[in-house]
């Protein structure tokens, strides 16, 4: 995928919504409304040849109608109309087109449909995303050439410098809601559906040269180029770009599902694997998983080495959480310093453990200072490459409490996460607000820490 393509999709001068409906609410509505609701800067048309204009713009009978140069077409007309609506539009001289209708390849008697399609695709030059996708969306650029549901609430749009590439629409719009909720946000995304010509892989090598995008997200069911996937491994190793990769079809039933619902051949799960481990990519397990990786590399900071060092005020869930950490391939050691170990003496209980994870007891509650030092000594500490804060209840001390870890947090260069479980939720809330890779449950952030290290130690 070249920078110009990268630029049709996320940055247009002019869209054409191809069979526009007056409905916002109808699918075929939805991506006009967005261009319209979202201060999209550009020109916008619609085709619909029933009506002279559609929620306010001009609509006109066909794209060379338009009379001016169109960037992106997007195609929202039934399938068995996508063939003749794509061929209209390249030869038209449209740049790009997205396509959003089902019932292609993926379907059992969708093939030659696909083909002739693609046949459309070949003959006039187009670039096309899809078919079976739910489009693109730039949040710096507001550009949203979607019909997803994901913006269905009024709220807020939080901007990330991450891009985000799904081959299904689904599993990217409920990771960027999961996201957004946390406080994260994206500037680019784009489903990629059955990748007739456009991929996934494409669009993140395309990305991995965007100097505003630091993290790279893709999802991929399947993958046809394992060339051109080393190609962009190696890119984002090189430009020290995290690139957290989901991908199904491991087994026989997974493999099954992706055929039926973006007609992908899943491929060699080991290849993919092989691949992914002679760089520093990070695939994830889950769509959670996925979410919690990118709120900790999105804090931009990197492990010098495996040493993580945890402070709670529960030794059990230290015990817990340094299990988890040894299995990740962590390490979870005493310091040796003397003089480390007689600064934490001196500021925690005689009860409490200096040892690591550092045990600061209940008495924390009553005494944030405990905190405040303990927090100190462990980000001055020469072994200590990453700093787990695991926490919990406490909600009415929270708001002070809140205060030092955030506090802390920017005092220090070392990657630093909070865990938070129990009690209301609202202390967790305010540390993702507050820009702190926060998580209710220590696995969780033992995980993300284990592919932090993996990324900033490869290669």
């Amino acid at each position: 995928m070249s920078p110009a393509l990268a630029e049709l999709l996320f940055n247009p001068r002019s869209v054409v919504v191809y069979g526009a409906s007056a409905d916002p609410d109808k699918l075929s509505g939805r991506p006009l409304a967005y261009l319209l609701s979202f201060g999209f800067e550009g020109s916008v048309y619609a085709v619909n040849p029933r009506r002279s204009e559609v929620q306010g713009v001009p609509s006109y009978p066909d794209v060379a109608s338009i009379g001016e140069p169109v960037d992106l077409a997007v195609i929202v007309v039934p399938a068995p109309a996508v063939p003749d609506a794509v061929r209209r539009c390249g030869q038209a001289g449209v740049g790009a087109a997205i396509v959003f209708a089902s019932g292609f390849a993926e379907a059992e008697d969708g093939q030659d449909l696909q083909t002739e399609l693609a046949d459309a695709v070949r003959e006039t030059g187009i670039r096309l995303l899809g078919p079976n996708c739910l489009g693109a969306f730039s949040a710096a650029n507001n550009v949203y050439s979607t019909f997803s549901t994901a913006f269905d609430a009024e709220g807020d749009r939080p901007y990330a410098p991450i891009a985000l590439v799904s081959q299904s629409g689904a599993v990217g719009t409920f990771t960027y809601t999961t996201m957004v909720a946390n406080g994260l946000g994206l500037r680019h995304y784009a489903n990629t559906g059955n990748e007739i010509d456009v991929t996934a892989v494409e669009i993140l090598d395309a990305l991995a040269d965007d100097d505003a995008v630091e993290v790279l997200m893709g999802h991929l069911e399947g993958v046809r180029d394992l060339a051109a996937l080393r190609s962009l491994v190696s890119k984002a190793a090189r430009k020290d770009k995290p690139l957290l990769f989901l991908k199904s079809g491991r087994t026989e039933a997974g493999a099954r599902a992706v055929r039926r619902h973006t007609a992908s051949i899943a491929g060699d799960d080991a290849a993919f694997d092989q691949v992914l481990a002679a760089g520093k990519a990070v695939r994830v397990e889950s769509m959670q998983e996925w979410a919690d990786a990118a709120l900790l590399f999105a804090d931009g900071r990197r492990m010098a080495g495996p040493r993580l060092s945890i402070l709670t005020l529960s030794g059990g869930s230290g015990a817990l959480a340094a299990d988890r950490a040894v299995l990740e391939g962590l390490r979870v050691d005493p310091w040796s310093e003397a003089e480390d170990h007689r600064a934490l003496r001196e500021v925690l209980p005689s009860f409490a453990s200096t040892a690591n994870p550092i045990d600061m007891t209940g008495a924390m509650i009553n005494d944030l200072s405990l905190l405040d030092r303990g927090l100190s000594v462990t980000s001055a500490n020469a072994q200590t490459d990453a700093i787990l804060v695991i926490l919990g209840n406490a909600d009415k001390d929270a708001e002070k409490i809140v205060e030092r870890l955030v506090a802390a947090h920017r005092a220090s260069t070392k990657p630093f996460a909070v865990v938070w479980t129990g009690g209301s939720g609202r202390p967790l809330r305010a540390l993702l607000e507050a820009g702190v890779p926060a998580y209710p449950e220590p696995d969780r952030a033992v995980r993300v820490l284990a592919h932090l290290h993996h990324h900033s130690s490869a290669g």
